[in-house]
């Protein structure tokens, strides 16, 4: 784990992660204290969700824009996204009509969402182990949440915190860029046919059973109705505490955010444990104790105990959505639009709840709450235990690659000698016994091109293969030598 977490690449995966988390939430913040200046609280949370919707937007909208635009044009459409966001924030910090506020705010937020999604893709791309994505989501989540508490405990002037919103973005977009320029330089050093030394072998012997084409779909379409049921709970919640900080009656101070970064640490650890193996079970147990704090705000019980339940369950949450989409797109024909899309469901949940949320709050009706809340909870109970009996492809309790299989044949005892991951021995098997090109083998084991790529990448760096049929020879004389 030590060594996964210090490569360069996984450092550069949480840190960008960390830093876009901060500067959406920051953003958000810096937003809603503007408007709010010249609105109702309750035009304020609709706003705000609003804002959050169309983010969304701009998650689904940055894998167009990478298949629309040659690579020539990436770096442009990041550099106009960029001066783009730069005077949204110069803007949102003078004094305009409100609604030439509001629309300044939407295409930020748009623009923030395409970053957004370009920066969960990257973080995919970097890290080699997935079976690490929880914690490093978590460390990332808790690093942006002390970050966003030190802007608001240390930073008081508006201009201060919009110069260092922009600089955030610019980190981002620094690193976006030379995410990019890699990528470009892999793809042009990556070959796309290579012949293997044993051409006449193209039945493999050991041959691993190849995943599903649609074997992430069912579990991607039950994790969006997931999320966006939980995110029902969340909003309720947030929608409470955010009218009572735009009222002015209810001031919370910036001690919970420390709560939050500390719940993200522990939810990233402990989803991890055991392969994510209890990640649902602990998710749900969390969902109960929010369902609770709902019952003890309405109920006139501690607002002190609910706030810190909400806190608490709220960084569970962030990092259960966000490691989720990202296991679940590795196995996509389309990684740059699942990748992110953790964030981007929960944000559209957020936006079409809101109006509801805020009339259920408004009625001051306390039983109609509670009853919606044990409803949701409800559902959320049945969805979590379809989208449980559907096993994650891809890590190792994946039935189809069990780990206590013994390593009896060469195959297997070279893929565990070289610490190959299970995905990672099925297109090793493809590299050394067939004549596939990489194109074919994505298309056989239902993966991107550039999925495909990142895996061989993995395999030549743990072999010490520089090509195709280097990997091979290694393959031949390690059996030679072992065996």
């Amino acid at each position: 784990m030590k060594q996964e977490l210090t490569k360069p690449s996984s450092l550069r995966a949480i840190s960008m992660l960390a830093v876009f988390t901060f500067l959406f939430l920051s953003t958000e913040y810096f937003y809603v204290n503007q408007i709010a200046q010249n609105a109702s609280s309750a035009r304020t949370v609709n706003v705000q969700n609003y804002a959050l919707g169309i983010s969304a937007v701009g998650f689904c909208l940055y894998p167009l824009l990478f298949r629309f635009f040659r690579d020539r044009l990436h770096s442009a459409v990041f550099f106009t996204l960029t001066m783009l966001a730069i005077v949204c924030f110069v803007i949102l910090g003078s004094p305009v009509p409100p609604g030439l506020l509001t629309a300044v705010g939407m295409l930020l937020f748009l623009v923030l969402g395409i970053l957004g999604s370009a920066v969960h893709y990257h973080f995919l791309c970097e890290i080699s182990d997935k079976k690490y994505f929880a914690r490093m989501v978590g460390i990332s989540y808790g690093f942006a949440i002390l970050l966003q508490f030190l802007n608001n405990s240390l930073i008081s002037s508006a201009l201060a915190e919009q110069l260092l919103l922009c600089a955030a973005l610019l980190f981002i977009v620094f690193f976006l860029f030379r995410f990019q320029h890699r990528e470009a330089s892999r793809s042009s050093q990556m070959p796309d046919t290579e012949a293997c030394a044993a051409s006449g072998s193209t039945d493999s012997q050991h041959k691993l059973p190849a995943p599903s084409a649609s074997g992430a779909l069912p579990q991607l379409v039950l994790l969006i109705f997931l999320v966006i049921f939980m995110t029902c709970i969340f909003s309720t919640l947030d929608n409470t505490v955010t009218l009572g900080h735009a009222d002015g009656t209810m001031d919370i101070g910036q001690w919970p955010r420390i709560l939050l970064a500390c719940s993200g640490l522990a939810a990233g650890f402990l989803f991890d444990l055991h392969n994510r193996r209890f990640m649902n079970l602990i998710m749900y147990c969390i969902m109960m104790l929010s369902t609770l704090s709902v019952a003890i705000l309405q109920l006139g019980g501690s607002f002190l105990i609910g706030l810190i339940v909400f806190y608490l369950s709220s960084g569970f949450f962030v990092v259960f959505f966000t490691t989720s989409f990202l296991a679940l797109s590795e196995d996509t024909r389309c990684p740059r639009l699942w990748a992110g899309m953790g964030r981007a469901v929960n944000n559209a949940g957020a936006a079409l709840v809101s109006n509801l949320s805020l009339s259920l709050i408004a009625s001051n009706s306390s039983i109609t709450l509670i009853i919606t809340a044990l409803v949701l909870f409800a559902t959320v109970s049945i969805l979590i235990a379809a989208y449980s009996m559907l096993k994650e492809p891809g890590i190792s309790s994946d039935p189809d690659y069990p780990q206590d299989t013994p390593n009896a044949d060469p195959f297997s005892t070279f893929s565990t000698a070289f610490s190959l991951t299970d995905r990672e021995q099925s297109v090793f098997d493809q590299l050394v016994n067939t004549e596939k090109s990489i194109q074919e083998i994505a298309d056989s084991l239902f993966i991107s091109r550039r999925t495909c790529q990142r895996y061989i990448t993995s395999i030549y760096e743990k072999v010490g293969a520089k090509s195709r049929m280097g990997l091979y020879q290694s393959y031949i004389e390690w059996q030679r030598k072992n065996l």
